[in-house]
């Protein structure tokens, strides 16, 4: 039978054993601490490239939702009319981001922390769209903004 002290010792060495360990050897590398990312920064083009992807909605520390990026619809550029000034955001990049998640973790329409394995976290606002399918519900974030060159 071990004493109190030896018992005390051993939790200590396995807890700063664990508390050095890597994450993401531990299978928690979605939860690695990043620095978030611009949203801003992100291209459509970006986005777009991780249809069929999870995204994390991080409610709390202990409340994690996935969503799944369904599609990326980018909508067509405004036609220029003949002797018309074009609109202000003729040269903007329109689209929408479409979610598939649970049903059983409704969201609230708000904004959003999020976390994607490629993209890192960021913020994003989110509405709930369309009727609730038996075990699923549909979100979309919208797009109006100058278009971005560079992509992080």
């Amino acid at each position: 039978m071990s004493s109190r002290r030896n018992f005390l010792v051993d939790c200590s060495t396995a807890m700063a054993a664990l508390a050095l360990t890597p994450l993401p050897s531990l299978g928690l590398s979605s939860l690695v601490a990043r620095t978030p990312q611009s949203l801003e920064k992100m291209s459509y083009s970006l986005l777009a490239s991780q249809v069929d992807t999870p995204f994390l909605v991080l409610l709390s520390p202990h409340n994690v939702v996935e969503l799944t990026l369904l599609k990326a619809p980018l909508a067509p550029r405004s036609p220029s009319a003949l002797g018309r000034r074009p609109p202000g955001d003729a040269c903007h990049e329109k689209f929408s981001l479409i979610f598939d998640g649970p049903k059983d973790s409704l969201l609230a329409s708000a904004i959003h922390h999020f976390e994607h394995r490629h993209l890192g976290r960021f913020e994003m606002s989110i509405s709930q769209i369309g009727a609730r399918e038996d075990l699923r519900v549909r979100y979309e974030a919208v797009f109006n903004r100058p278009a971005i060159t560079t992509q992080t």
